[in-house]
């Protein structure tokens, strides 16, 4: 898959960036939807629909949710890439935190060009997974393959390593930064109390954390020692 694209004004990639996290979330929105996630009003959301259909980059009918073309899909795949590559450089080499790093990118994704891009992800050892844990696409447009689940489906006394967080919410980021639940870090899930907070054992550390926020943590559950599965058998 070639990486190289027209010219997309920001707003245009807004809207395709969040389609296609939408697409990889297998979640839908129609424009209503879409209009409370911008904070606009839903008639200019069915106008910049109709306009991103016209380029062929979005499939849209009325009272039906939009979806990506395979061209628009492609864009939004190099526009992933560009933004999470990004984020990873100004992180390993420049000291940004993981919750402020978002903003400063979208200030610079807009001027970089594909041989500073390239010449960055050599840099970086071709990453495959950004300070979130999103995975970043090869130059090809292939993602890395990896099978999580939300923090909140894990079972109690199940334990996890986390592998990606929700990284639109820079307050998110702040409290998940504060009790250290960073990519890599283990998670035992140890009950849900009656107000629906999990309690979590992060690390070394027993905390509290609202069941809205676990959602938003992605995990990849431990296997348990074959010893162990087969008494839980009972064998």
């Amino acid at each position: 898959m070639s990486l190289e694209t027209p010219r997309v004004s920001s707003s245009a990639e807004e809207y395709l960036l969040t389609l296609y996290r939408l697409e990889t979330s297998n979640e839908r929105a129609g424009s209503s939807q879409l209009a409370k996630m911008f904070g606009v009003k839903a008639p200019s959301v069915t106008g910049m629909l109709r306009r991103l259909g016209e380029r062929g980059w979005v499939r849209y009918q009325r009272y039906r949710p939009p979806e990506l073309t395979d061209e628009g899909r492609r864009i939004a795949v190099r526009l992933v890439r560009r933004h999470r590559l990004l984020e990873t450089f100004l992180v390993q080499f420049l000291d940004y935190s993981w919750d402020e790093v978002h903003e400063e990118v979208q200030q610079l994704e807009h001027t970089v060009s594909e041989k500073l891009l390239e010449r960055i992800d050599i840099k970086l050892g071709r990453p495959r997974y950004d300070p979130h844990g999103d995975p970043i696409p090869g130059q090809d447009g292939r993602l890395p393959s990896h099978r999580l689940i939300p923090l909140t489906r894990l079972q109690e006394g199940g334990r996890a390593q986390v592998s990606r967080v929700d990284n639109r919410s820079r307050h998110l980021l702040t409290v998940l930064g504060e009790i250290g639940a960073y990519p890599g870090t283990s998670v035992t899930r140890l009950r849900t109390r009656r107000n629906g907070q999990l309690s979590l054992r992060v690390g070394r550390r027993e905390i509290q954390l609202d069941g809205d926020i676990a959602r938003l943590i992605w995990v990849k559950p431990n296997r348990a020692p074959v010893a162990m599965q087969a008494r839980e058998r009972g064998m």
